[in-house]
C-alpha cells in the first residue's frame, strides 16, 4: 500500500560524492564529511537555502545550487537523496551549537 497524501517530509539528506546535506524545509542545518562522518559545524553552506529545481526534475546527477544574499555555492553531483533517521535529526541541534539539557525538547 502507498501513502497518496501529502508529503509532510521536512527533512531530507542529499549525498554528494564527499558531503551530506542536511536539509529541513529548504535549509541546510547541517554538513557531514562522508569519509570521517564528522559534522562540519563550521561549513559556509549551513544557513544556506537551497535553490529549488523545476517540478518532475531529478536531483541525482545534478549539482545542488545553495544561496544566501550575495553568495552561491553549487556542489557536486548528488549521488543519493535520503530520508534522515530521528537520531540524526536530533543531532543537528549538536552541529548548530545548541546543547540542550533535555534532549527530548
Amino acid at each position: 500500500m502507498t501513502y497518496k497524501g501529502v508529503n509532510r517530509r521536512v527533512h531530507t539528506c542529499f549525498i554528494t560524492q564527499n558531503r551530506e546535506y542536511h536539509f529541513r524545509a529548504g535549509e541546510c542545518v547541517a554538513v557531514r564529511d562522508r569519509n570521517t562522518s564528522v559534522w562540519i559545524s563550521g561549513h559556509r553552506a549551513v544557513g544556506m537555502r537551497l535553490r529549488p529545481l523545476p517540478p518532475g526534475t531529478v536531483y541525482i546527477g545534478k549539482e545542488l545550487e545553495l544561496y544566501a544574499p550575495g553568495t552561491v555555492i553549487r556542489t557536486s553531483q548528488v549521488v543519493d537523496i535520503l530520508r534522515p533517521g530521528k537520531k540524526q535529526v536530533h543531532s543537528y541541534r549538536f552541529v548548530l551549537g545548541f546543547f540542550p539539557d533535555d534532549l527530548s525538547a
